[in-house]
């Protein structure tokens, strides 16, 4: 089975290696018990295949054949100790990794694999979303963000804006480098999602500049200052709105007369589009105009023949609005929960324990570990759209949680000489493991 080289395992795993190797070691030479490619790729090699304890496993199939895959298939020369993983990992500046998801996305494009993703000609969904992946009473760093109760306890907590390259008709997603919510600019104010996502996106403008980008976010991206710093980055919006967030636009729609488009689709269920153009967002003169568009859904029961009637959402929008383009907004704009579903919800909930504790440490532990989940992810999402190799065995296998709970049995108990020798004996039983020399 066939995948374009640059975007197979082997191939990303590299350009990964590539980075660690021309990166400086920040840790004093005195001090170093192993190089910082095997800690930093140890540490993926555990998110990639959703075992923490995977270290263990691989120490004991070391003494068995003298070498494992930790070695044959993540390049990784000595094994570290847990402590040394986690104490050179936080030492690790962050930013290191920003590279390698500007260096994953180009390669998609590359192999045209992101041209699919484009929602109008020439523009990319880009769902924002901030998330919390550690919270704790009790352990605590200069970064963390720090939420006092009535009762004067102070509950401290890491937090990421997070975007993901989205398309309603397309289940994986492109995740990029995410940006920490953290308390480090020395002015003692305690760091927020909207000003996270600023720093996101100027650093995504950066790396991409020939891009063109549809953010979408909730009522908190739609203001004034967010909006009009989307529009001087040459990027659009499309973001929802809650009456309570927006008291003067949602008073002054109940006086204005909407458009409407109707559509029933294949399971007989009809939505009502409406919209509106060149609404201002404050009462200030000078507001800035946008575009609204909302949507109902209408169902009827099977059994007793009654309509419900579901209001789905309102957005607002600089994007000119029509008869023809109006349900493939809405899509768009309702497209927001795939970072939700396909991305946090996964890295919490389907084997990469991105809310697990693996070490909190003083600087930069924490994060980094996010980071390194978050890659792992990275690299599974470009196999399952186009490697045919792991789609095959994704398959042969049924289940997410079946398929990693078979590999990591593969992994540590036989000896394969690349992940794609693995993948053949989870699809087809061929036993192309490596065995032992005899002895004696």
């Amino acid at each position: 089975m066939s995948i374009k080289k640059h975007l197979n395992f082997d191939s990303l795993r590299q350009a990964f290696s590539d980075l660690l190797y021309q990166t400086d070691d920040p840790r004093q030479k005195t001090k170093v018990g192993y190089k910082l490619h095997d800690v930093v790729m140890s540490g993926f090699a555990c998110m990639f295949l959703q075992c923490p304890s995977l270290l263990e496993f691989q120490r004991r199939m070391s003494g068995w054949f003298g070498r494992n895959n930790l070695q044959t298939q993540f390049r990784i020369t000595d094994t570290p100790e847990n402590t040394a993983m986690r104490d050179c990992l936080d030492q690790v500046d962050s930013q290191l990794f920003s590279p390698l998801f500007k260096n994953y996305l180009t390669r998609l494009q590359r192999g045209n694999q992101l041209k699919q993703y484009q929602f109008l000609p020439g523009m990319y969904l880009l769902p924002m979303d901030g998330t919390e992946y550690f919270s704790s009473k009790k352990l605590s760093c200069d970064c963390c963000l720090q939420i006092p109760s009535r009762t004067g306890v102070v509950t401290y907590s890491h937090k990421v804006v997070q975007a993901a390259i989205v398309h309603p008709s397309i289940k994986q997603v492109i995740p990029l480098m995410p940006e920490a919510i953290c308390n480090t600019d020395g002015t003692g104010k305690q760091d927020c999602e909207i000003n996270g996502a600023k720093r996101l996106m100027q650093r995504v403008q950066k790396d991409h500049p020939r891009m063109t980008f549809i953010r979408t976010g909730d009522s908190l991206y739609a203001h004034t200052p967010f909006i009009k710093e989307t529009l001087e980055q040459g990027d659009h919006y499309l973001f929802a709105i809650q009456p309570g967030d927006h008291k003067t636009l949602t008073k002054a729609l109940k006086s204005v007369v909407f458009s409407e488009h109707r559509e029933v689709d294949d399971k007989d269920r009809k939505f009502t589009y409406e919209w509106i153009e060149q609404q201002s967002l404050t009462a200030d003169s000078e507001s800035i105009k946008v575009n609204v568009l909302r949507c109902r859904l209408t169902t009827i029961d099977k059994k007793t023949q009654e309509s419900k009637t579901t209001f789905i959402g309102t957005w607002i929008t600089d994007l000119p609005i029509n008869e023809e383009n109006i349900a493939h907004l809405v899509s768009g704009a309702r497209a927001r929960w795939r970072i939700e579903n396909e991305c946090f919800n996964t890295l919490k909930n389907q084997g990469y324990e991105i809310e697990h504790n693996f070490g909190h440490g003083k600087k930069n532990l924490s994060f980094n570990f996010y980071i390194l989940t978050l890659l792992a992810f990275f690299t599974q999402q470009i196999a399952d759209l186009c490697d045919e190799s792991y789609q095959a065995a994704r398959k042969k296998m049924g289940t997410l949680k079946s398929f990693w709970q078979d590999v990591r049995a593969l992994f540590n108990r036989f000896l394969y000489e690349s992940w794609y020798k693995l993948l053949e004996d989870v699809t087809y039983n061929t036993h192309t493991y490596i065995m032992p020399e005899p002895t004696g």
